[in-house]
C-alpha cells in the first residue's frame, strides 16, 4: 500500500469535513432533501477530487479535467433545481463545493498542507458572513477607498517602482520610498479603524492612545479645543494628549525594527523616557479623576487619501536629498538641521529617512541615532506648545507640563547615551 497516497486521501477527506461542517451547520434547519449540500456531500466531493487526482497521475490529467467537468455540471444542475424552491440566488455554497473538489485534488497532487490551509481560510470566510456584512454596512465610502488604496499600493504600485538609486547623489530609491510609505500608511490605517470601531465606547484616555497611532497631532488639536470648551475635563484631556504623544515611541520602534534594527538598542533610553513619563502622568490623572467621559468626538482624517500618501512620499524624497546634500556641505550639522526642521511636520519621515540612509551605509549609525532622537524631542516640544496654544492655561498645567518633563528627561537620556 502507498502510505503517502493514503495520507493525502485522508487529508482530502478532512478538507471536505472542515468545509462541510460549516455548510451543514449553516443549513441545519433545512430538511436534508431541501439543501444542495451538507457535511457528507462536501466530504465526498473533496474525496472525489482526491481520487480523480490520484487516477490522473503521473500524466493522465485528462481524467481530472473530465471529473472536474462532471462535478461542475452536477453543481450547476443542483443550483438550477434548488434556486426556484429556496428563492435564494446566491452561489456561495456552489462555489465552495467546486473549490472543495479542487482542494481535494491539490492535496493528493502534492500540496496537502497548502490545500488544508486554503480550506481553513475558505471556511473562515464562509463562517464570518454576518461579521463581514456588518462591517461592510458600517464602512463609509472614504474608508472603502482607503482600503482599496492601501491594497493598490501594496500589490500594484510597489512592485513596479524601480529598485535602484536615483536623483542627486543617488539619494533616492523609489522602491524603498514606496515601502516606507506603505509601512506608515499601514500603522495609520490600524489606528484609524481602532478608533472608528471602538472610539464611541472608550474613555478619553484610551481613545487618545488608539488615535495617536493614526495621528497624534489630530488628537492634540481635538482635545485641546475640547478642553477650552469644557474646562472641567481639562485634566483628563491633558492626559489624553500626553498618551497620544507617547504613541510616537512604539511607532518609531516599529519603523526602526522594520528598516534598520541595529539603531534601536542605543535609542532605548531616550524612547523609554519619552514613553514612560507621559504614561505615568496619564495613569495618575486617570486613576485620580476616574473620569469615563467619551472620546467619541475625536475626528481623524482618513490617513490613506492619495494626496496624503503622495505628500508623505514627497517629504521622504526631500529628506533623502536634503540630508545627502547638507551632509556633504555641513557634515553632521546638516543632518541634524534637516531632522529638526522636518520633525516640526512629521517624525515618522525623519525616522525612516535616517534609518534607511544608515542601512545603505551613507550615514553612520551614531549620527542617525542622534538625528532620530533630536526629531523625537522636537516633535514632543511641538505637541506641548500646540496643547498650550489651543487649550489655554489648563492644558499648560497638564499636557504641556507632562510633555515638557518628558522632553527634559528624554534630552538627558539622549545626551548621556548618544555621545
Amino acid at each position: 500500500m502507498d502510505q503517502t497516497l493514503w495520507h493525502r486521501l485522508a487529508v482530502a477527506l478532512g478538507i471536505g469535513l472542515i468545509v462541510g461542517l460549516e455548510r451543514g451547520w449553516k443549513t441545519r434547519d433545512q430538511h436534508g432533501g431541501q439543501r444542495l449540500a451538507g457535511l457528507r456531500t462536501f466530504a465526498i466531493t473533496a474525496l472525489a477530487g482526491g481520487v480523480l487526482a490520484a487516477a490522473s497521475l503521473p500524466d493522465r490529467f485528462a481524467v481530472l479535467a473530465a471529473g472536474t467537468f462532471v462535478v461542475g455540471a452536477l453543481i450547476v444542475a443542483g443550483y438550477l433545481i434548488s434556486t426556484p424552491q429556496q428563492r435564494d440566488f446566491g452561489m456561495t455554497t456552489e462555489l465552495a463545493m467546486l473549490t472543495t473538489f479542487g482542494l481535494g485534488a491539490v492535496a493528493v497532487l502534492g500540496a496537502p498542507l497548502e490545500a488544508t490551509a486554503a480550506a481553513v481560510v475558505m471556511t473562515l470566510l464562509l463562517g464570518l458572513k454576518t461579521e463581514f456584512h456588518s462591517a461592510i454596512d458600517k464602512l463609509d465610502r472614504p474608508e472603502l477607498l482607503a482600503t482599496l488604496q492601501l491594497a493598490a499600493m501594496a500589490v500594484i504600485l510597489l512592485p513596479i517602482l524601480p529598485n535602484r538609486d536615483l536623483g542627486p547623489w543617488g539619494a533616492v530609491n523609489p522602491r524603498v520610498v514606496g515601502m516606507l510609505i506603505l509601512l506608515v500608511a499601514g500603522l495609520s490605517y490600524v489606528g484609524y479603524f481602532a478608533v472608528r470601531m471602538l472610539g464611541a465606547r472608550l474613555g478619553l484616555a484610551l481613545t487618545a492612545l488608539l488615535g495617536g497611532l493614526s495621528s497624534s497631532t489630530a488628537v492634540t488639536v481635538a482635545y485641546a479645543r475640547r478642553a477650552r470648551a469644557e474646562p472641567a475635563l481639562a485634566a483628563m484631556l491633558g492626559a489624553g494628549i500626553a498618551l497620544a504623544a507617547a504613541t510616537m515611541v512604539p511607532r518609531v520602534a516599529v519603523e526602526l525594527a522594520a528598516v534598520n534594527r541595529s539603531l534601536l538598542a542605543a535609542l532605548v533610553p531616550t524612547l523609554a523616557a519619552l514613553l514612560l513619563v507621559p504614561l505615568a502622568a496619564a495613569f495618575y490623572l486617570v486613576v485620580r479623576r476616574r473620569d469615563n467621559a467619551s472620546g467619541g468626538d475625536l475626528k481623524l482624517g482618513n490617513p490613506l487619501q492619495l494626496r496624503a500618501a503622495l505628500g508623505f512620499g514627497a517629504l521622504l524624497i526631500v529628506l533623502f536629498i536634503a540630508t545627502a546634500g547638507l551632509r556633504r556641505a555641513l557634515g553632521d550639522a546638516g543632518t541634524y538641521t534637516v531632522a529638526a526642521i522636518a520633525a516640526l511636520l512629521d517624525v515618522d519621515a525623519v525616522t525612516l529617512a535616517m534609518a534607511q540612509d544608515s542601512a545603505r551605509g551613507t550615514l553612520d549609525a551614531a549620527t542617525a541615532q542622534r538625528a532620530i532622537a533630536l526629531a523625537m524631542l522636537v516633535n514632543t516640544g511641538v505637541k506641548a506648545v500646540l496643547a498650550a496654544a489651543l487649550g489655554g492655561s489648563r492644558l499648560l498645567r497638564s499636557a504641556s507640563a507632562v510633555l515638557g518633563l518628558a522632553l527634559l528627561t528624554g534630552a538627558v537620556a539622549a545626551v548621556a547615551t548618544l555621545r
